[in-house]
C-alpha cells in the first residue's frame, strides 16, 4: 500500500469515527426525528463507500473478504442517487450493526489499533 492510497481509508475511519461518536448516546427515534444529524450521518456514509472505492475495492477483498466492500460502495452509489427513497431504519442498523466491523477491518488493513 502506498502512502498516497491511504489516505482513502484514513479519511473514511475519520467519517465512521464522527458517525459513532455523534451516535453514542442518540437512540432510533432520536436519529429518525434530527434531519440534520441524519444529513451529517448520510454525507459521511457516503464519503466512507467513496473513500472504500477510491483506494481500491480489489485489494480491501483480499484482505478482508468478511467484509461485503462492494455493498459498501453501491450503498454510496444509493445515498447519492437514490436519496429520495432511503430507508432510514435501514440506514440506522447499518450505522448501529456494521460499521464497528467496518472500521476494525480498515484499521487492520491500516496497522493500525483497531
Amino acid at each position: 500500500m502506498t502512502a498516497e492510497r491511504s489516505v482513502f481509508l484514513r479519511h473514511a475511519l475519520d467519517c465512521i469515527d464522527f458517525v459513532t461518536d455523534e451516535l453514542a448516546q442518540i437512540d432510533g427515534l432520536q436519529f429518525l426525528e434530527n434531519r440534520m444529524l441524519r444529513d451529517a450521518v448520510l454525507r459521511n456514509l457516503e464519503v466512507i463507500g467513496q473513500a472504500c472505492k477510491d483506494y481500491g475495492i480489489a485489494e480491501l477483498e483480499h484482505s478482508h473478504p468478511d467484509i461485503r466492500w462492494r455493498r459498501v460502495a453501491g450503498f454510496r452509489n444509493q445515498l447519492a442517487h437514490e436519496y429520495l427513497g432511503l430507508d432510514i431504519e435501514l440506514v440506522w442498523n447499518i450505522v448501529r450493526e456494521q460499521l464497528p466491523s467496518l472500521r476494525r477491518a480498515i484499521a487492520e488493513h491500516l496497522d493500525l489499533d483497531p
